[in-house]
């Protein structure tokens, strides 16, 4: 099943790239004819934001995500577990933190319209707080496959630690 969410997950980050850039390519083109397209730049920026928090969790998912851990790697495996531990405890309690507050901004966003495309404030805020859902089920699946201390590293970083 988590295949299959990845795969769509993935996809439709690609999709709404393309729709940005397809959205901006037809408006500045559009505009240089000398037809503007009133709504393109709104509509490209809607698209972004959510491209934007679907990367960022992709990102996370893969364990991409900065990590400096020239120290930490060095110490006993005790002190790497509750180091990563209390680091985990953060991210979790940031991105609970903005679902929280960012359903309220959406919430508060829904009746304003963005711009000329009369689309809706609320769908770019409500971006914020579905992608920390999202971000932290990621961070919760990293835990359960990886474990505390490989979770926050990138699926690609064996030969990088083995190395050290």
């Amino acid at each position: 099943m988590w295949h299959w969410y990845d795969k769509g997950e993935e996809w439709l980050a690609i999709m709404l790239l393309g729709g940005t850039s397809l959205t901006m390519f037809v408006s500045s083109t559009a505009r240089a004819i000398g037809n503007p397209f009133a709504g393109g730049a709104e509509l490209a920026q809607f698209l972004f934001i959510w491209t934007a928090v679907l990367g960022a969790d992709i990102t996370l998912r893969q364990g991409g995500q900065v990590r400096i851990d020239a120290l930490v790697i060095r110490l006993p495996i005790k002190w790497q577990l509750l180091i990563t531990s209390l680091c985990i405890g953060m991210m979790m309690l940031f991105l609970a933190l903005l679902i929280w507050y960012g359903f309220v901004l959406a919430a508060s966003n829904w009746q304003r319209p963005m711009g000329v495309a009369g689309l809706s404030y609320g769908y770019i805020t409500l971006a914020l707080p579905v992608g920390a859902l999202l971000m932290m089920l990621s961070l919760v699946r990293r835990l359960f496959t990886n474990g505390v201390i490989g979770s926050l590293v990138a699926d690609d970083d064996e030969i990088v630690e083995e190395a050290l």
